[in-house]
């Protein structure tokens, strides 16, 4: 099913979705590939972090560059750039074509070719409310507007991870990015930190799984609105996939 939202989709070209930010999303971006894959979505998950984290997560810590089944998705890691990781896959006979959508946890921004950020189905920018990822961020994704991408306004959503509940009133962290070449798109999506979605992020480090059962419903919701901001889904068929993926033994 192509849930994909009509006015972003490309005929049956593979769907890039680009999680740009220097800060921490990747228990963000394994519960999105596991709804994808929930969802019935042949998913592939790029590690295109500066310090090439996803080896720990998945326990692949004695293969510095490789394509991974994990949780039913696949994870790429330790490539250099988006061709490395291109004639890789060929090597191995398959592509990046054969996936359904395509998920970039992006520190780096010049792993993708500006023609890959500006096809893309979806780019997202992803901060927390940390004085220094809001003043290191702002300079990044102006590095990212004005140079790589040439100061062609781009469309961005826009997400904020680890919120504490009423600590900052959202238009505080807009006035660091209100000066950029960028054009917003939708209501920011505000994804909540408590104690129990810490634990979970722990337990599922240290287990090299992903569950996503134990998460707050606050979280879970805000989950699915990203999910119904970024596809065609229906909310009934999202809370499908959620519960599937909750039950998941993978």
């Amino acid at each position: 099913m192509n849930f994909l939202k009509n006015r972003l989709a490309r005929g049956d070209e593979v769907k890039t979705w680009i999680f740009a930010g220097i800060c921490d999303k990747s228990e963000l971006l394994l519960y999105v590939c596991m709804l994808l894959r929930a969802a019935g979505q042949k998913v592939l998950l790029v590690d295109a972090t500066e310090k090439h984290k996803y080896p720990l997560y998945i326990g692949q810590l004695d293969k510095p560059l490789s394509v991974t089944e994990f949780s039913g998705f696949d994870v790429a890691s330790g490539f250099a750039d988006e061709s490395e990781l291109r004639e890789h896959l060929s090597i191995v006979g398959t592509s990046i074509e054969q996936y359904d959508v395509v998920v970039f946890d992006m520190e780096q921004a010049e792993f993708c070719p500006r023609d890959s950020w500006e096809s893309a189905a979806a780019l997202v920018w992803v901060s927390d409310y940390e004085i220094w990822t809001l003043e290191q961020g702002r300079d990044w994704l102006e590095d990212l507007l004005r140079g790589h991408l040439g100061s062609t306004p781009q469309e961005f959503y826009k997400v904020y991870v680890r919120a504490v509940d009423d600590f900052f009133d959202e238009g505080y962290a807009e006035g660091y990015f209100g000066s950029l070449p960028v054009l917003w798109k939708e209501a920011s999506v505000v994804i909540p930190w408590v104690e129990t979605d810490y634990a979970l992020k722990l337990q599922n480090d240290h287990t090299r799984k992903v569950r996503i059962r134990r998460l707050s419903r606050i979280y879970k919701k805000n989950l699915c609105l990203l999910m119904r901001l970024l596809t065609d889904m229906e909310p009934k068929t999202i809370h499908r996939a959620l519960r599937s993926a909750e039950r998941s033994k993978v």
